[in-house]
């Protein structure tokens, strides 16, 4: 048409852009291609669909692909290099050449910018690699190819007066799962070149065609592209079904490992039994594995296993029938964001989900979601005549009455659902409190405290319970944090150094509210004792310092430690236990040792025994009441050596015997060994001293035994605790208030968001609730990276460098 014409009418194009639109762009991963084929395979009655997948192959494909791009990338860069080099030469001052080094620096801004390579996304794992889906199902002639088939968004369920009535499949064997008629689109998401080999009973010859996506896409409009069809002849005429095989595989789209691809089939499909459609990937059915439910609601549906029926009422237009189950999996097995929530099924299918839809966030016991897939079949929605469902089946089409109802009657089971499990959770983790040594141990010392916070402490207790197991890590290393403290404070930060989420963190504010009238000024008079315990051990290592190889002062270090033994570990507090067995326990491991009170530090005639253990004494933690630390303390005034290792490890083997005899079970002994580090000049260092840190270096990560320089020592706790101590008096001088520290709760949500990041550095806030004022606490994380640390105390010049801890 020229520029001067004025047609009567205009002719819609189709132009094969459409496919990355319509295939490519809705089908970019192997599962969700599969899933299309599948379903086909469904509609055609075939009673399986089996699938291949070269896994091997592929896997060696990409790495091939993935080489010579490396290649090609060295070589651009090693180009862009030698231009880069030549561009900063000529515009140095006076034509001087640049140094290599400046050329380094000033490469990044010298080089020309170069736009990413997309070329690879181009690349295809080549003819040889083939996936191929065959099922044998009723087929299609030459006719039902060209009609049915190769139509572009045929809408498979109209009727001649186009109204959607043809609900089911050849026969009314089943109904239906396809409506739109965009599957057949979906191979170009994974594979350039698409082979269909079909047949149906009575014909004797199969009928091949294939889609090349390269010419496709190119062409001004499909309806004129002609495909080139051929046929082989002399099958057998009771033979029926059809093949595809996907071919010139695109690397990113097929990278799915087996599992994946298993579980989004299991997943997009449910309610098929395996008798009436059997889905095989490389001859193994396809199911989901190794999943285990601690809870299912209703708990009628936990019993018979089977759904329950229930009714949605849409306003003024009548009900519609859904069955369902929420189902939430054991501790351990928590679902991935985009798989939690509920899925929609229709005809076997998935139409909508996994999504949380409108379930509130702000609910008790809401992080339980993270292990909750309800399953709602609503075949009804599905066959009304109108199509409800999104064409990427991830979502409903919302904004009316039918699905606005539906998606708000599923939002409420699953907030029924949550609400009932944490029910059950609460009367579990009572069981588990019970039944496990850690959660025995807490409730006895519990008993203990004073009944004013008995209560609190008691609901904390269960809550961190619920949250993490009376059994984990978590568990170990929080209640005996707040049963031994009852400190708010402390225990948020202690949450947000273990990056807890943000729902947990206000489930427990909420419960440590309780305290704040009966804490008062426990927080700052914790922290001001903390502080002064820092300053004490300050102190000692600039006495060590001047009294260098002069004097020794274990005395002075091993009562600091003893009175505040949370300077070697934050977990460690005044409180070690209230049972008294244990107790008796670690002063008879004490008394084998001759150790602490059963070995003088000073003999009768006032000199120092030589003889004697080197200080050590025992801390048992009272929530692992069978894991013991042993804790060899060396003066100030003197450099660790080899031999002070060696006794550490010979305590170490004499406590395990005993408690092994004692206690009549396993037991685990840890110790540390603390002192002065060595000089850092090796030209200073005794052949002990070298041998010491020899062995520093080979030590293996889970060795029982750690050395900790007292530089080292000193910083950590300033980083854990300064910041809060300084934190707390600043918000008593701003408020002029006596004695008394409340904190925000409001700051309890962002605190915990920002431990979720990664790249986040220095100090996190955290705080408790109350009805006045706000103040930051913050705790610095201490770096797991053995490294040198340097005090703050004066030294002698020349001396001897400061090592931190070795690990």
């Amino acid at each position: 048409m020229n520029q001067n014409e004025r047609p009567d009418n205009f002719q819609m194009l189709i132009q094969g852009g459409m496919l990355e639109a319509l295939g490519i762009n809705m089908y970019t991963s192997l599962g969700k291609c599969l899933v299309e084929f599948v379903a086909n395979a469904y509609d055609s009655n075939s009673p399986d669909v089996q699938i291949s997948i070269p896994f091997d192959r592929i896997a060696e494909e990409r790495q091939k692909l993935k080489v010579a791009q490396r290649l090609k990338q060295k070589e651009a860069l090693a180009e862009r290099k030698e231009l880069s080099a030549k561009e900063v030469s000529s515009a140095m001052d006076g034509g001087a050449v640049a140094q290599e080094e400046e050329v380094a620096t000033l490469e990044p801004l010298a080089a020309p910018i170069a736009l990413p390579d997309v070329s690879v996304f181009e690349e295809t794992l080549g003819p040889d690699v083939a996936i191929i889906i065959t099922d044998k199902g009723h087929g299609m002639s030459p006719s039902d190819v060209a009609s049915k088939f190769l139509p572009i968004n045929r809408r498979r369920r109209a009727a001649a007066n186009g109204a959607e009535t043809q609900l089911m499949s050849e026969g009314s064997k089943r109904h239906v799962m396809g409506r739109k008629g965009l599957g057949k689109l979906a191979g170009f998401g994974t594979a350039q070149k698409i082979t269909i080999s079909t047949k149906r009973a009575g014909e004797t010859f199969r009928t091949i065609f294939k889609l090349d996506a390269r010419e496709l896409r190119v062409a001004e409009n499909l309806t004129e592209i002609k495909i080139p069809a051929t046929y082989e002849e002399g099958a057998p005429i009771d033979e029926h079904g059809t093949t595809i095989t996907l071919l010139d595989l695109k690397p990113d789209a097929v990278k799915s490992s087996a599992e994946k691809i298993n579980q989004t089939l299991a997943e997009a499909f449910f309610g098929i039994k395996p008798e009436e459609f059997a889905i095989t990937l490389n001859e193994t059915p396809v199911q989901e594995t190794g999943v285990e439910y601690e809870f299912i609601f209703p708990e009628n549906a936990s019993k018979t296993g089977d759904l329950v029926t229930d009714y949605v009422a849409i306003p003024d237009l009548g009900s519609l029938k859904i069955q369902y189950a929420v189902k939430f999996r054991k501790r351990g097995q928590h679902l991935s964001a985009g798989r939690r929530g509920a899925r929609i099924y229709c005809n076997g299918r998935l139409a909508a989900g996994p999504s949380l839809f409108k379930l509130p966030t702000g609910m008790h016991n809401f992080h339980a979601q993270d292990y909750m897939e309800g399953i709602f079949v609503a075949d009804d929605i599905d066959r009304l005549g109108i199509d409800f469902v999104n064409t990427n089946r991830t979502q409903l089409r919302e904004d009316n009455d039918i699905v606005d109802a539906v998606i708000q009657h599923v939002s409420d089971i699953m907030k029924a659902a949550i609400a009932r499990h944490a029910a059950f959770k609460e009367g579990k983790v009572d069981e588990e409190i019970r039944e496990t040594e850690a959660g025995k141990m807490m409730t006895q010392i519990i008993s203990h405290l004073p009944s004013k916070t008995r209560g609190p402490a008691s609901k904390l207790l269960k809550t961190i319970a619920g949250r993490y197991g009376a059994e984990s890590v978590e568990f170990n290393q929080l209640a005996p944090l707040v049963v031994q403290s009852m400190n708010a404070g402390e225990v948020l930060i202690r949450l947000i150094e273990l990056q807890s989420d943000p729902g947990t963190i206000h489930r427990i504010t909420s419960e440590l509210g309780e305290l704040a009238e009966i804490e008062k000024s426990d927080s700052l008079k914790l922290y001001r004792g903390r502080r002064n315990g820092i300053i004490a051990l300050r102190k000692l290592i600039e006495k060590g310092d001047n009294l260098w190889k002069q004097k020794g002062i274990e005395g002075e270090l091993q009562n600091l430690f003893k009175r505040d033994p949370w300077l070697i570990k934050p977990e460690y507090s005044n409180y070690v236990t209230s049972d008294e067995n244990l107790n008796r326990l670690a002063s008879k491991i004490a008394k084998v040792l001759g150790v602490d009170k059963y070995s003088p530090i000073i003999n009768v005639d006032g000199s120092y025994d030589k003889e004697r253990p080197d200080l050590v004494f025992l801390m048992s933690d009272s929530a692992s009441p069978h894991v013991f630390t042993i804790v060899e303390l060396k003066s100030p005034t003197l450099p660790l050596q080899f031999d002070h290792l060696t006794q550490l490890k010979k305590y170490i083997g004499k406590v395990e015997n005993f408690i092994r005899t004692e206690l009549k079970k396993p037991a685990t002994v840890n110790g540390y060994l603390i002192g002065s580090m060595p000089d850092s000049n090796p030209k200073k260092q005794s052949e002990d001293e070298q041998l010491l840190l020899n062995e520093i270096k080979k030590r293996e990560p889970s060795a029982e035994w750690e050395v900790i320089g007292l530089e080292e020592l000193l910083a950590r706790a300033q980083a854990i605790h300064s910041d809060a101590i300084k934190a707390f008096e600043a918000h008593l001088q701003d408020n002029a208030v006596d004695d008394s520290i409340t904190v925000d709760a409001a700051l309890v949500s962002s605190a915990a968001a920002s431990t979720t990041d990664p790249g986040a550095s220095g100090a996190v806030a955290s705080g408790t609730a109350s009805q006045s004022g706000a103040s930051a606490v913050n705790a610095s994380r201490p770096s797991k990276a053995a490294t040198p640390s340097h005090g703050k105390g004066p030294q002698k010049k020349g001396r001897r460098g400061r090592h931190g801890a070795h690990r």
